[in-house]
């Protein structure tokens, strides 16, 4: 199916709502706008609506949806709004976990030019960057896990 003009403004608006945190989170890692914008529970949550908006109330609905299947999920994606609101839902959680990598760098003293490629590809490619960031923060901390209780020092 083609997306409509609705389903078209709801993914421009959504794509919106994350760049402005993505930006401040490479760019302006210490900046104050950053705390306030890409560390805090706000973009997501001005997200959520048209993510209900889409996954529950589609006209059009994935008829034949489920989760047990390739087939199922495939249907899920088959009405352009549902597909969006899935969008959405990758859009949320990447930020998450950009913010989360953030946080977690500086909390433990790795460089930001260090963390950039982590960020880039979380944004793009989300559990590659996650990954990715994993790999780093083990070297970081002569250490693998995600274990916060006791941060190694950089040596």
């Amino acid at each position: 199916m083609i997306p409509d003009r609705v389903d078209e403004a709801i993914f421009v608006a959504a794509n919106a709502v994350v760049l402005g945190p993505w930006l401040l989170l490479i760019v302006a890692p210490k900046a104050r706008a950053t705390r306030v914008f890409a560390h805090s529970p706000v973009p997501a949550l001005a997200l959520v609506p048209l993510y209900v908006a889409c996954i529950f109330f589609d006209p059009r609905g994935p008829t034949g949806g489920s989760f047990w299947s390739v087939a199922g999920v495939l249907a899920i994606f088959a009405s352009p709004r549902t597909a969006v609101g899935c969008w959405i839902h990758f859009l949320v959680f990447d930020l998450f976990v950009g913010a989360w990598i953030a946080r977690d760098a500086r909390r433990l003293g790795v460089p930001h030019l260090a963390t950039v490629p982590c960020l880039v590809l979380t944004l793009l490619f989300g559990p590659i960057g996650y990954a990715s960031w994993i790999g780093v923060r083990a070297v970081a901390r002569h250490r693998f896990g995600l274990d916060e209780a006791a941060p190694a020092p950089l040596s």
